[in-house]
């Protein structure tokens, strides 16, 4: 009885504590929605035909249009080197989804804009993302969907804010 009542004893103090929760670790749980829903979106990409395609091919392509976009602003929307970006485009090139152009305002640089077969990879990321977001607000309804946004928006700002190690708590 009394086994069941007193669950934790803490011997640092030599007192006995009502069981206490253990600690929460959202960080496993935030990363396992993040995988499944990368993975729902190559799998419905796939679906419409669009094979091979990764999560940063999902990721820049609504960043373009057809009018284009230099890939240091890219490299810069999406916070990734510019070397990394030129690599991505070059993939996308090769696969036919875009295509470099002249820039009509500076005769020395050029942009990135989508090909024919890339606008039609854009609309099919826009759908998938239409279903995902209609499946998660079939599974938590619409103000717990709004309540989780409003909590990992909360959250992202928390773990953008400068580190200060002596603010750590012990």
């Amino acid at each position: 009885m009394v086994d069941d009542i007193v669950k934790y004893v803490d011997y640092r103090a030599h007192e006995k504590v009502s069981e206490r929760p253990k600690p929460i670790d959202v960080a496993p749980t935030i990363g396992a929605a993040s995988r499944a829903t990368i993975a729902a979106m190559m799998v419905r990409l796939s679906a419409r035909g669009f094979d091979g395609m990764t999560p940063a091919f999902a990721g820049v392509i609504p960043l373009l249009d057809a009018t284009g976009a230099r890939p240091t602003a890219l490299a810069q929307q999406s916070g990734v080197t510019k070397q990394a970006m030129s690599q991505l485009l070059r993939e996308l090139a090769t696969r036919g989804y875009v295509e470099q152009a002249p820039d009509s305002t500076d005769t020395r640089a050029k942009i990135m804009r989508l090909t024919k077969r890339g606008v039609a990879l854009r609309e099919a990321c826009l759908s998938v993302r239409g279903e995902l977001q209609a499946l998660a607000a079939a599974s938590l309804g619409k103000a717990g969907l709004a309540r989780l946004q409003r909590d990992l928006m909360q959250l992202t700002t928390a773990l953008n804010q400068p580190y200060d190690p002596r603010s750590r708590k012990a």
